[in-house]
């Protein structure tokens, strides 16, 4: 370091770049405890696979008020596991676990709906949503359950795995700057 340059911290600290720098920054935050940033990914985990889709952003944004010691930007990150591309699985697995809840087995009979015509379009009107209802209607009740089963049983899971990484990596962060 040349002397015309500052010292400290803000001089020092570069902002992260890439997924998994901004994800380590959010892990290894300073402020907060390994705990608290478990609840926090296991709450927005929780958010990810709860079957009430449309509510998502707003129950992170619940969550951060109810629960102010928790990590707001983790919880989104964790709520995004139920993104475009993983929304079917996890409405696909929501149902047939809520089949075998209502004590259905694992028959799950999906021919009868019409995946294609289920969009944004069925959301804008009082009719699209009221048909995009009567053709889910079979399913319905089961991916309810499901979802919120599922919701439920990720809590202690993430919860878990991120107290475990968070204490990792931070145990590796401390030994790599005691060096």
């Amino acid at each position: 370091m040349t002397e015309s340059q500052p010292t400290g911290s803000a001089a020092t600290e570069e902002a992260p770049r890439g997924l998994l720098a901004r994800l380590k920054r959010h892990i290894l935050h300073p402020e907060l405890s390994p705990e608290q940033i478990a609840w926090s990914f296991a709450l927005g985990l929780a958010v990810a696979f709860n079957p009430l889709l449309g509510l998502h952003m707003a129950m992170v944004l619940l969550f951060g008020a109810i629960f102010r010691g928790l990590h707001r930007p983790l919880m989104f990150l964790a709520s995004f596991v139920n993104n475009p591309w993983t929304m079917v699985p996890i409405a696909t697995a929501s149902a047939y676990l809520g089949n075998f809840i209502r004590g259905r087995g694992l028959s799950l009979d999906l021919s009868s709906i019409r995946w294609h015509e289920i969009g944004w379009r069925s959301f804008l009107s009082w009719q699209g949503f009221l048909d995009m209802h009567e053709m889910l209607r079979p399913i319905l009740k089961s991916y309810l359950y499901g979802g919120t089963a599922l919701s439920l049983l990720v809590i202690p899971a993430g919860y878990w795995a991120m107290l475990m990484l968070a204490r990792r990596m931070r145990r590796f962060h401390l030994g790599a700057v005691r060096e």
